[in-house]
């Protein structure tokens, strides 16, 4: 079953009244990743230690710095997102996923509207902090994002007899 929005202003008692929609919440823009060019000779690399342990070379990222526009008469302190570029987009929001539920993170219609999709992985039970999504810009134009705008939605679908997520991208 998939939590309302009652339920989850309980869950999530501090965000702000216009986060809160009838299947889900709303999650806001922190920040916006970039991924710095790396040395190493064999790139990334994604595979498992004696098929138990994976083992985990991830590209590092770097914050992208933000742009100024000016648009409707306001000056916006913005996000540029190049076309077919991948970014990663940081929530400002700190998640913590009930031990009894799972999670699907979605784009917000206006970003797809847009020709801009969002990516994401499954939220597991007992996951606890800040959210990442995969950013792509499908546009041949740049595309542009202010830091706080609501970009995805999460969805809480409650879980039975659940074991609790202790990866390594816990807080």
């Amino acid at each position: 079953m998939i939590n309302g929005k009652y339920t989850l202003k309980n869950m999530y008692p501090d965000l702000d009244e216009d986060q809160y929609q009838p299947n889900g919440v709303d999650l806001t823009l922190d920040k916006v990743m970039t991924f710095k060019s790396d040395d190493s000779s064999y790139g990334m690399f994604l595979g498992t230690k004696s098929h138990i342990k994976e083992i985990k070379v991830l590209p590092q990222q770097k914050e992208l710095e933000k742009d100024t526009i000016h648009l409707q008469g306001e000056v916006k302190s913005v996000y540029k997102l190049e076309p077919n570029t991948p970014y990663i987009g940081v929530t400002k929001e700190k998640i913590q996923i009930d031990r009894n539920s799972g999670q699907i993170y979605l784009p917000r219609s206006s970003l797809l509207r847009a020709g801009v999709d969002l990516r994401s992985a499954w939220g597991d039970a007992g996951f606890n902090g800040h959210l990442s999504f995969l950013l792509i810009n499908h546009n041949d134009k740049p595309f542009y994002l202010e830091s706080g705008v609501r970009f995805a939605q999460l969805v809480d679908i409650q879980a039975e007899n659940s074991d609790v997520y202790n990866g390594d991208y816990q807080e």
